[in-house]
């Protein structure tokens, strides 16, 4: 994974923080129609600056991220304080491949194919199913990617611009070359920033997963612990399962749930007074 752009994380904070609100409404949407509990709790792995760990508060829910940069990470937490988020929100150190909870959260997202900078089989089956296991049974973990082409990459990419405190940020993020052979798809950040006047160029090349539908479901499938529910688009339109997938169509959500262990099942099966909840087929309000 490169680095320099992760070391910059007030001019990433820039470029990547939008109005996070309709995502935030399609989120909710999501817990009324997919977990059979309120959602109270939620888990981010890499965070990044945290532009989710800012938002969530004001609507009530308490929010863990985690992310391997310590740059990042302290931006974050800095941030965090600033607003007075602390009883709400933290920030922590840790690896996708690594990060251990043990069934504390209700809802887990990984945004913008950050899931893409885990580049094995065995990393991805590693992170799934330990995400799988920090999520109540029930709960679901949102996973933001973009699938492999059908045709040839644009080189041009795609290009916005964001200001923010006298900066502006202009970012153009493309996708170079898919090398279908190794699953790898070979991408260009370019940032332009305007600091109070001071120019700033920025040119990094970025390796990332290149993800083919069928093989994201095996994958998810071989962790044990979550299963496909539910596919959305960018527009937040649900998708059928067995569309044809593809990189034309944008990052898509997948919806995935964390499903029930034997361990699990023995131990609901021999406590007292088990409450029933609510499957995915009742369409009604949260229990």
């Amino acid at each position: 994974m490169s680095e320099e752009l992760y070391s910059l994380p007030l001019y990433y904070d820039i470029a990547f923080t939008w109005d996070l609100s309709p995502e935030l409404d399609f989120f909710e949407r999501l817990y009324e129609r997919h977990v059979p509990f309120d959602v109270q709790r939620i888990l981010e792995p890499a965070c990044g600056t945290g532009r989710f760990l800012r938002v969530f508060p004001t609507r009530g829910y308490v929010i863990t991220g985690y992310d391997r940069s310590p740059d990042m990470l302290a931006f974050a937490c800095e941030r965090i304080a600033e607003a007075g988020l602390g009883e709400m929100a933290e920030a922590v150190r840790g690896e996708m491949t690594g990060a251990r909870y043990d069934r504390e959260f209700d809802m887990a997202l990984n945004s913008i194919n950050s899931l893409g900078y885990l580049l094995t089989d065995e990393e991805i089956v590693s992170h799934f199913r330990l995400t799988g296991e920090a999520l109540r049974r029930g709960g679901i973990y949102v996973v933001h990617i973009a699938c492999a082409l059908d045709c040839e990459p644009d080189p041009a990419g795609d290009t916005w611009t964001m200001e923010r405190d006298g900066i502006s940020v202009t970012t153009t993020w493309g996708v170079v070359r898919e090398d279908r052979d190794t699953r790898l798809s070979h991408q260009l950040c370019r940032m332009e920033i305007c600091d109070h006047g001071r120019a700033v160029t920025l040119v990094e090349p970025h390796v990332l997963r290149l993800w083919f539908y069928e093989e994201f479901r095996d994958l998810v499938a071989r962790s044990g612990t979550l299963e496909l529910k539910a596919i959305y688009s960018e527009k937040f339109d649900e998708i059928p399962l067995d569309s044809h997938i593809t990189g034309e169509m944008g990052n898509l959500y997948y919806v995935l749930k964390a499903i029930q262990h034997s361990d699990d099942r023995l131990s609901e099966d021999s406590a007292p007074g088990r409450q029933q909840t609510r499957t995915d087929g009742d369409w009604g309000g949260r229990t």
